[in-house]
Parts: C-alpha cells; sequence; structure tokens
C-alpha cells in the first residue's frame, strides 16, 4: 500500500511547489493588495508558515507546509481508489483545496481566483467522466453543487463568508457525482470536525465565543474524508 502511495505523495509535493507562488500571493488578510508576482521573501508567507497571525515578524513554522499538506491530499485521493476523469476530478480539489485550506486557515479568506478555478475545472472533468461513460451522475452533481451554493450563501447571511458559497459549489459537484449521501456525510462531517476544534480551542483559551473560526479548511479535509471513505 506504501508503496503505492508513493507516486501520489512525490507528484502532490511537487505540485505544492508549484503552487507556492500563488498561495504566497495570496495569503494576505482581507483588505490587504495582494502580492506581486514572483519570487516573494519568506517572511511574506506568515501564515502559510504558522506565525502568530498578528504581524509580518516571519516566525516560522512548518517548513514545506503546503508541499506537504498538498501531498498528503494527493496520497489520501489515491488511497480513495478513483480511477478516469473522476479521479482526476479529485485531484484537481486536492491541489487547489491544499491552497485554500492554508490561506484561509491563516488569513480567512477564500480568494476567487482558486474557488473559481475550482469549480471550472470540476465542471470540465466531471463532463468529461459523463463523456467517457464513468459510473456517476453529471445531472446529480449539478444539483448538488447547486444546492450546496444556494445553501451556503443562505449562511452567508448568519456571518459565513460568500468564499463558503463558492467552494461549496465545486465541493458539492464532486460528491455530488458520486452520491447523495456523499455530501450529506461530507456536510455532517464538516461541521462535527469545525464543533470539535472550536470547542478545542475555547477550552484551551485560544479563542472566545465571539471569534469567527475559519470553515473552509473543514469542508475540505470534510470532502476528502468522504471521498476516501466512500469511493
Amino acid at each position: 500500500m506504501l508503496h503505492q502511495l508513493l507516486v501520489p505523495l512525490v507528484v502532490g509535493f511537487a505540485a505544492g511547489a508549484a503552487l507556492r507562488p500563488v498561495v504566497a500571493a495570496l495569503i494576505v488578510p482581507v483588505g490587504h493588495p495582494t502580492c506581486p508576482a514572483g519570487p516573494v521573501h519568506p517572511r511574506s508567507l506568515y501564515g502559510l508558515l504558522l506565525t502568530t497571525g498578528r504581524d509580518h515578524s516571519g516566525h516560522w513554522g512548518v517548513p514545506c507546509l503546503l508541499e506537504v499538506t498538498t501531498a498528503a491530499a494527493f496520497a489520501a485521493v489515491a488511497a480513495g481508489g478513483a480511477s478516469g476523469w473522476y479521479a482526476v476530478a479529485q485531484y484537481w480539489i486536492a491541489f487547489l483545496g491544499a491552497g485554500l485550506l492554508l490561506i484561509d486557515s491563516a488569513v480567512q479568506r477564500l480568494p476567487n481566483v482558486l474557488t473559481l478555478h475550482a469549480g471550472a475545472g470540476t465542471l470540465v472533468l466531471l463532463t468529461a467522466a459523463a463523456a467517457a461513460g464513468e459510473p456517476g451522475s453529471l445531472s446529480r452533481a449539478v444539483a448538488v453543487a447547486a444546492a450546496a451554493g444556494a445553501l451556503f450563501t443562505a449562511a452567508a447571511l448568519g456571518g459565513m463568508g460568500l468564499g463558503d458559497a463558492k467552494l461549496a459549489v465545486s465541493l458539492g459537484a464532486l460528491l455530488g457525482w458520486h452520491s447523495w449521501q456523499a455530501a450529506l456525510v461530507a456536510l455532517v462531517t464538516s461541521y462535527f470536525l469545525g464543533a470539535v476544534v472550536a470547542i478545542g480551542l475555547l477550552v484551551t483559551g485560544r479563542q472566545h465565543r465571539k471569534s469567527h473560526l475559519a470553515f473552509g479548511p473543514f469542508l475540505i479535509i470534510g470532502t476528502l474524508a468522504t471521498l476516501v471513505t466512500s469511493t
């Protein structure tokens, strides 16, 4: 099993390295201008490297965090055993999802450039899967994506960000291709993980009741976990 995961781990690590300049440019708080394209000084990666998030002092955390996260996401997809264009769609979400997970965790934003590419790419790849006659349902994928988008757009009225709604469209489509049940399980799993982390942060005093906890990472983790166990 470990041998079968070696290639996805290596490819995922390389994909994370390729994504790093994009994440470095986007991992800034809401309202701040994005960093220019090209080489970025390591200190600007304060969120990516798990710094305090309070300033740009550049306290180093986990080295190669993006690469390791992407490698783990690719390994999870491979462990799920999906094949064909549906597998490619899962790797696409794992690729962009790793960057979105770290950006949202650090600065609580889900940039349009990643969420919209995630949605468009997923739709194209699932359409290719349908054209190839792979098991699954494109119409159900579209229906779940629309339902997820509507649900999280309504939730945005209660304080949840619209970025979560855009992300939910691509994740919902990926889950909906498999089944409505998978989409429901992923949603429950995501909220459960979010609740556990929120309670843990409250108990340890790292957050208070009015603190805002980024939900995007839990949506991504909940989706990948569901796909791994249901594919």
